[in-house]
């Protein structure tokens, strides 16, 4: 008797992956702007905010694992080429065009942010909660980012590129690089 309580109690989790899976599908196929490769492989507590008017192209033999968060708002456009597999806990947020490569690698925490959100300073600190300040980042082709690594706005990353741990991507990398962070706190003045 305890050994079918303990079955029925482990199918129940298996279910509730199983349509949570069938509800991202779900979304993407209903969405006017989403283009997707029927191999597509989506894993669980994968959650999708979509704009009516956001595009998302997906590429063959895209992989994407659990607890991932896509956000595509205002118009923007979502691009992973073929054989992109993305790891778990990834936050991808695009407002204006995010562009992930062929055969790129994107593994476990990693973050998405095309976007900032504006702000003044004069004549006083004024942060702005709805206007935000856009540019594409464009991952190239054959690229592996490793854990935890933050891509901002306005980023190209070349082909052929390895980003270490850690790492906070703000400026260009060049193609057939590698990245790593040299962990250094720094203090600037904010006006």
């Amino acid at each position: 008797m305890i050994n079918l309580i303990y079955k029925a109690l482990n199918i129940i989790p298996k279910a509730i992956a199983k349509i949570e899976k069938l509800y991202s599908y779900s979304i993407l196929n209903s969405h006017s702007g989403v283009r997707l490769h029927p191999d597509l492989k989506i894993g669980k507590s994968t959650t999708f905010e979509l704009d009516d008017d956001a595009k998302f192209e997906i590429g063959k033999n895209v992989i994407w694992r659990d607890h991932n968060a896509i956000r595509i708002r205002k118009g923007g456009t979502l691009i992973f080429g073929d054989n992109v597999d993305l790891s778990h806990y990834i936050s991808i947020n695009c407002l204006d065009k995010i562009e992930l490569g062929d055969d790129t690698c994107i593994a476990e925490g990693c973050k998405f942010y095309d976007h900032d959100h504006a702000f003044d300073t004069k004549p006083e600190y004024i942060w702005h909660k709805t206007k935000f300040n856009t540019a594409p980042i464009i991952i190239g082709k054959n690229v592996k980012i490793y854990s935890n690594v933050t891509v901002l706005k306005g980023v190209t990353i070349g082909d052929n590129c390895i980003i270490g741990a850690n790492c906070v991507i703000s400026r260009n990398v060049p193609p057939n690089s590698i990245i790593f962070g040299k962990h250094e706190l720094m203090r600037l003045p904010l006006m």
